[in-house]
């Protein structure tokens, strides 16, 4: 991890991406919803900038060429989200359904089966019924989606666990972490969408959301 600080422009592009996501927290937390329309896409646009700048530094790869599709994807999932005065909810949630696609076909690039993942598969699969379960009747009409959306995350989450024990990388650590992140997210838009209002759950959701989306633009420089 070390080595990329050492990469032109990475430590101010890491300095933009702080200031820009604090700055995207304190206005969406204040209600300043034109300050909130303009920097929370300008926050995954600089996760897009790490991913570009790991193409510019080691070349373009199939893995770094679906990060980045996934991260584009997720750009506008994000601006369709963030709308309070519409609900775009579906669109949003099919363009981040087309963004984890891309993400899983990175993350099985190179996957080996070991015995432990079957118990792994095996938690994966009851949290999503029994989560599926809770939201079912709030759903609504978007049971179908939400639960086609749940199993591509959980698939999503598996591949990139599946990479722990890795040697020689630090994927290890970024993709399981930042899969993580991006799956308590989900939860909790979820929860604030179908079960309960949580207050100021965007402030909530983008401090695991922003670093889950970063972990996976690192993970194209190794």
């Amino acid at each position: 991890m070390p080595a990329i600080f050492s990469i032109d422009y990475f430590v101010h592009l890491l300095f933009a991406f702080a200031v820009v996501l604090l700055l995207r927290e304190f206005f969406s937390f204040r209600r300043l919803l034109p300050a909130k329309y303009l920097l929370t896409p300008l926050v995954t646009f600089c996760v897009i900038l790490f991913a570009l700048l790991a193409i510019h530094s080691s070349g373009l790869t199939r893995y770094s060429t679906f990060i980045l599709i996934g991260l584009v994807l997720s750009l506008v999932a994000d601006t369709l989200l963030m709308i309070e005065e519409i609900s775009l909810f579906r669109h949003g949630l099919l363009f981040f359904l087309a963004a984890h696609c891309f993400y899983l076909g990175a993350f099985t690039i190179g996957y080996s089966f070991s015995p432990w993942q079957v118990a792994a598969a095996l938690v994966l699969s009851a949290g999503v019924l029994l989560f599926y379960r809770i939201i079912y009747r709030k759903s609504g009409a978007h049971h179908v989606s939400v639960l086609l959306y749940m199993a591509v995350l959980s698939a999503m989450l598996f591949f990139a666990i599946a990479h722990v024990g890795d040697s020689g990388s630090t994927r290890p650590v970024l993709l399981p972490a930042g899969a993580a992140l991006f799956v308590v997210s989900d939860v909790v838009l979820a929860v604030n969408t179908f079960i309960k209002k949580i207050p100021h759950s965007t402030v909530l959701t983008w401090s695991l959301y922003a670093p889950a989306q970063l972990f996976f633009a690192l993970s194209c420089f190794y």
